[in-house]
């Protein structure tokens, strides 16, 4: 966020905007989207809590402010994204905490098994402002992060590799891009600290489920994905 708001003053294009949210598209790779989002919204990694959203149309950032037109709003304090790290998988069954919802709802089904995640089969999957095959596949990666599992510089080469080809929205692209970095949504985060740390995992787990549309139970299936999935032992 850094490089984008006390950088020099760049524009912003418009690519999406709900009701409590606007997203834009930038010039940096690092930051690939910017959000602004009120306080009820779901807050992404790269994300400006504001009170109001900008009106439709062009916008600037830079030397410490977001401008649109007439109105300009200004960094009155910095927030730091959640990235869980050093986390452990709980040696429990958490077959139960897997969502109900999950087919019902186009999440895409992963073959329980150590090698069954494929970014390339994922990415840009289904509908919607992030779609279900990107935020499984999201889960999949900052609970890898998190864990420190093995998976995890394959399927961030493999990830990254696939955005660059294959076509998806602007918002899940900047997910997928924060993802491989292992930042994530509140929700996301809290969800895998309950279950790996010890803590309120029904709440979490409501929480986590309330994200979007279908957004939180992706989000949920990908990273039980990898807590559930282990190379057994021996195995070649």
């Amino acid at each position: 966020m850094a490089v984008l708001l006390d950088g020099p003053e760049s524009s912003l294009q418009e690519v999406a905007r709900t009701r409590v949210s606007v997203h834009y598209e930038t010039s940096s790779p690092r930051v690939p989207v910017l959000s602004v989002a009120t306080p009820s919204a779901v807050r992404l990694p790269a994300s400006i809590v504001a009170s109001t959203l900008p009106p439709p149309g062009p916008a600037t950032v830079g030397s410490g402010r977001l401008a649109h037109e007439s109105s300009t709003w200004r960094v009155s304090r910095w927030w730091r994204p959640d990235r869980p790290v050093g986390l452990v998988p709980a040696r429990t069954d958490l077959s139960g905490l897997v969502p109900d919802v999950a087919q019902a709802s186009g999440v895409p089904a992963v073959a329980p098994a150590y090698d069954g995640l494929r970014p390339t089969a994922l990415v840009g999957r289904g509908p919607g402002l992030t779609p279900a095959g990107d935020d499984l596949l999201a889960g999949a990666l900052v609970a890898a992060h998190a864990t420190s599992d093995p998976r995890l510089a394959r399927w961030r080469a493999a990830t990254l590799r696939t955005l660059g080809s294959t076509r998806t929205t602007a918002v899940s692209r900047a997910l997928l891009h924060h993802a491989c970095d292992g930042y994530a949504t509140p929700e996301l985060a809290g969800f895998l600290v309950a279950v790996c740390a010890g803590g309120d995992v029904v709440a979490a787990r409501a929480r986590l489920l309330a994200v979007g549309h279908v957004s939180g139970a992706g989000l949920m299936t990908g990273a039980l994905h990898t807590l559930t999935t282990h190379r057994l032992e021996g195995a070649a």
